[in-house]
């Protein structure tokens, strides 16, 4: 049975990982599923297996944020966030379409079509992954998302669709979709909301700072203050 869950490693958020991380065991196991027939996942999928998938899914995603937070660079680390969070924002359109498209709900049966089987992972799993990455580096992640002008509603909603699932999300993960939705949705915030995640930025993570030229001291015009020598 493990064979063909592990097809399910081509699900974006691990090929997001593959990106970041680009370790040799992580582009192993990924070449070991492309030598692995293509199965027909509808057969042995449903949400009791996916649910043990999707754990292992999110210890994956603990493996990412420990690397970027070994980045203290922060340009690198700007850099490979802003690849993540943008391939991230178009698994959320494109799958959430799919989803929406074939009535894909919480209460609804779990999809028997293999197509959809793939677009409910990408979906569950690359949410939960966006709430790690914001959470865990905030101000970074703000900076990235500004140019996303509708970033904030489309994951808002894609955070309680994926809450909704409750029956396959494990307690630490709907714990995290709690905490985003408040992170990123300031009028949802209790008084005791505390991010406990948040990184301090360090002098090597902060963005640069740019360097102002000084103006060099002109020499004063006028009498000078010298005493004048006298001659012997």
């Amino acid at each position: 049975l493990c064979r063909p869950v592990e097809a399910l490693t081509l699900t974006i958020s691990l090929a997001v990982l593959v990106t970041f991380l680009a370790t040799n065991s992580l582009l192993t196991a990924a070449k070991d599923v492309d030598k692995v027939p293509e199965l027909d996942l509808t057969k042995i999928m449903n949400d009791k297996v996916y649910s043990k998938v999707f754990v292992r899914r999110r210890e994956e995603h603990k493996l990412l944020v420990n690397h970027l937070r070994s980045i203290e660079d922060y340009a690198k680390r700007y850099k490979l966030m802003k690849l993540g969070l943008d391939e991230i924002i178009r698994v959320i359109r494109e799958e959430g379409a799919k989803l929406r498209g074939n009535k894909i709900t919480a209460e609804s049966e779990f999809p028997k079509v293999q197509e959809l089987i793939t677009a409910l992972a990408q979906f569950l799993e690359n949410t939960c992954l966006f709430g790690e990455i914001v959470l865990h580096f905030p101000d970074m992640s703000y900076r990235i998302l500004k140019s996303v002008t509708d970033w904030r509603g489309l994951m808002t909603e894609a955070l309680n669709y994926t809450k909704a699932f409750e029956h396959i999300l494990d307690d630490k993960s709907i714990e995290l979709l709690g905490l985003l939705n408040q992170e990123i949705n300031e009028d949802q915030r209790t008084d005791e909301y505390v991010n406990p995640y948040r990184e301090v930025e360090t002098a090597t993570t902060a963005p640069p700072k740019k360097k102002t030229k000084k103006d060099k001291a002109k020499p004063k015009k006028g009498p000078s203050l010298t005493p004048a020598r006298n001659e012997l």
